[in-house]
């Protein structure tokens, strides 16, 4: 059904396009060449050399939603989500999100996410470097902005709302990626576990693979990885098994379409479809609320926001303010089993300027939430019962935003 309804989207998407005509897209784009996400333009060009895209000490946001889960006959309310980040130091910020654990009193509450992240980024004309360490509770990988073969990676699951199990990636995750401007690349993650619970610490690597994205003939798109790739085998984190895995896609008018394939050594061959969208009423209304559709049990959902809290930041620039520097960024929410958000990531993209100077006004400029992209994939090659039936796969919702530093003379 869920593909049924992600079809029944694009064709509409496809009638109305002409009447919803799309800004030209900025001068840059981030350099992992997603073109159905683009950051939004900065003012000057970019800087070369280390970049933390730092925003200023305690700078950040926190949210409040709550789901909803929709049926002919049920309706209930799940998933009431506090959470937030703040920058710390330049190169170190903190995620903290709590949730109501489902089936519970209200009071009951767990960390979905709660870690402290070190990271760094390089980026040089002809290629770009990025790190991250975390240390905590992690619920999202991608270091650093998600390609096409992300969106088919797969979801930590809701088996710890139900039973005293882990499913998110704890308790030191390492992350690197080297990625040329010609398309190739290395990309390594592992894990540290075994902190919690007394058990022995043990290191795993989740995955360690070479790549190859490009562009091509226009309007056409293949990604390649080759290595060892992060299995889909509960839970995840696992040690990664050697394979490959490639993605095709195609731009058709406002959205793109792939098809995705991956073997690995001991687990099924998986095979995927995935549609990427740009921003429009559609989709931004699908994003706000966070709506889709999900099995066992059958429903519709959608996250309510009810509070969104600012930290040194505000959403006008001042009067006779001199703009001093920029951050572009995009954050990524994507959606569980269960169709319900559990994790945000914000992926600092660009900027040039000084942003650190405590005294400069931190504006922020925000574009909706937007529905980007959905992906499906199964442990099988043929389009069968058998495929529709064990499918799975993450939504992916974006915001692109934009942070400008004002200086405002005294006189």
């Amino acid at each position: 059904m869920r593909l049924k309804l992600l079809l029944t989207l694009c064709l509409f998407q496809l009638c109305i396009q002409n009447a919803f005509a799309q800004a030209k897209p900025g001068p840059w784009r981030p350099y992992n060449q997603n073109t159905m996400v683009r950051p939004l333009p900065l003012d000057e060009t970019p800087q070369y050399g280390w970049h933390t895209d730092y925003l200023g000490f305690l700078r950040g946001n926190f949210d409040m939603s709550v789901g909803i889960k929709a049926w002919p006959t049920r309706f209930s309310l799940d998933n009431f989500v506090f959470g937030g980040q703040v920058d710390i130091l330049p190169g170190l910020r903190a995620r903290i999100a709590f949730r109501h654990r489902e089936g519970n009193e209200f009071p009951h509450i767990d960390a979905d996410e709660i870690y402290l992240e070190g990271y760094d980024a390089y980026r040089a004309p002809s290629w770009d470097a990025s790190f991250s360490l975390r240390i905590g509770h992690i619920r999202y990988l991608h270091i650093p902005y998600p390609d096409a073969l992300s969106l088919f990676d797969s979801v930590p699951g809701t088996q710890d709302q139900y039973s005293p199990v882990e499913t998110d990636y704890r308790s030191v995750v390492l992350e690197g990626d080297f990625a040329t401007h010609s398309g190739f690349g290395l990309h390594w993650t592992g894990r540290a576990a075994g902190f919690s619970g007394g058990e022995t610490p043990a290191g795993t690597v989740i995955d360690a693979y070479g790549f190859y994205r490009t562009n091509f003939l226009h309007s056409w798109h293949v990604e390649v990885r080759g290595g060892d790739l992060a299995v889909r085998a509960l839970p995840l984190g696992q040690a990664g098994q050697p394979g490959y895995s490639a993605y095709l896609g195609k731009q058709l008018g406002e959205f793109n379409v792939g098809v995705f394939y991956e073997h690995k050594r001991t687990e099924p061959d998986y095979s995927g479809i995935a549609v990427q969208f740009r921003s429009t009423p559609i989709t931004r209304t699908i994003g706000h609320y966070m709506i889709d559709y999900s099995r066992h049990p059958d429903g519709f959902t959608a996250q309510i926001p009810l509070l969104h809290i600012r930290f040194g930041e505000h959403t006008k620039a001042p009067k006779g303010g001199i703009l001093m520097g920029q951050v572009s960024a995009i954050r990524i929410k994507t959606i569980d089993a269960q169709g319900f958000v559990r994790n945000q990531y914000e992926h600092r993209i660009a900027s040039w300027g000084d942003t650190a100077d405590p005294h400069l006004i931190c504006v922020v400029k925000s574009q909706p939430w937007y529905l980007q992209a959905e992906a499906l994939f199964s442990p099988h090659t043929l389009f069968t019962s058998s495929w529709f039936h064990n499918r799975a796969g993450p939504g992916q919702y974006v915001q692109r935003v934009i942070y400008n530093y004002y200086k405002v003379e005294k006189h």
